[in-house]
């Protein structure tokens, strides 16, 4: 299924190059929404909640009022993604929380299928040189990302798999 997806920063609209390079920025909702509408489900990601500067909470609210989404950026706890459900969201969906220690965590994985319910997770993995990258690109693991997809199989409905590139 091809999932477009709609980053938040700021209040606005953006896409960052290699997470960190303003390549767009928009506040235009409208034309955002109505490009998107004909999906089954749009992915959107609130970055300032990833990076711990806040959230973008109001916009969130209004966009799964419209779009049908599933959300991500800055779930790092059971609470965190109910909140988002409340919102509106079909599907929450984590990424560096699965990761703990510099091991897969399960536990939390298990807790979060077990409150929220595994039709409702999608699980990010993000891979750089065939290991799995957390903390929006910034901090490497040793971890295999299909060994990740094996070990979280049971707890989610579906995985978001990214393929990182550094350019050159």
């Amino acid at each position: 299924m091809l999932i477009p997806s709609i980053d938040l920063m700021g209040g606005k609209i953006v896409q960052l190059v290699q997470g960190e390079r303003k390549a767009l920025e928009s506040d235009d909702f409208d034309y955002w929404i109505k490009r998107f509408a004909q999906y089954p489900l749009v992915q959107l990601i609130d970055l300032d909640a990833a990076m711990g500067k806040g959230n973008n909470r109001n916009l969130i609210a209004m966009i799964c009022r419209r779009l049908p989404c599933q959300i991500g950026g800055g779930i790092r706890t059971i609470a965190r993604a109910e909140e988002l459900l409340d919102l509106g969201a079909r599907r929450v969906i984590l990424g560096s929380s699965l990761i703990k220690g510099g091991a897969i965590d399960t536990e939390f994985a298990e807790q979060c299928a077990a409150s929220i319910g595994a039709e409702r997770l999608t699980f990010a993995i993000d891979s750089r040189g065939g290991k799995v990258s957390i903390k929006g690109w910034k901090e490497g693991t040793s971890i295999d990302p299909l060994a990740m997809v094996r070990l979280l199989d049971p707890f989610c409905r579906a995985f978001l798999y990214t393929h990182l590139v550094d350019e050159r």
